[in-house]
């Protein structure tokens, strides 16, 4: 499970560091470029939300996604608040996957945004942040601190 939650978030690392560059939001507009490339296979009402919403505010949402993906990255990676991090990676691929209209053909079966989501929900409801996590080394250390008081009088 830990290798599964570690890899994936490489992926959602990768993914989010990536676009930290000016050519994102700025320069070249390979944000808005992109968002506007899905339009076409989007439905309503997200396509709406895309017209009306992220495109006016392309710098926002562009620099929420890039700090978004890395976040997921950096919870599921190191094992911090991870199912947060899966529940995070989650909610962007859903969004993905309904912004490139993924779900047209063969039912979205064919989509990195679909199996990341999958995945992320199989993260979430399973015990994947036991090893190698710091969720793990943080509740040790309080549940020790706890017994220290605890046992005072």
């Amino acid at each position: 499970m830990a290798a599964l939650r570690i890899y994936v978030g490489l992926l959602w690392l990768a993914y989010g560091t990536s676009k930290f560059e000016p050519n994102w939001v700025g320069g070249k507009l390979e944000f808005l470029q992109a968002v506007r490339s899905c339009l076409p296979a989007t439905a309503q009402p997200f396509r709406g939300f895309l017209e009306q919403v992220v495109i006016p505010n392309q710098a926002l949402f562009g620099t929420l996604i890039a700090f978004g993906e890395t976040l997921v990255g950096v919870a599921l990676v190191f094992g911090f608040v991870a199912k947060v991090g899966a529940a995070g990676g989650m909610f962007l691929s859903l969004n993905y996957f309904f912004a490139t209209g993924g779900y047209a053909s063969r039912f979205g079966l064919m989509t990195l945004e679909l199996l990341l989501f999958v995945v992320c929900l199989f993260l979430l409801a399973t015990p994947s942040n036991q090893a190698f996590a710091l969720d793990v080394l943080i509740g040790r250390q309080l549940n020790r601190r706890v017994a220290v008081r605890t046992d005072r009088p």
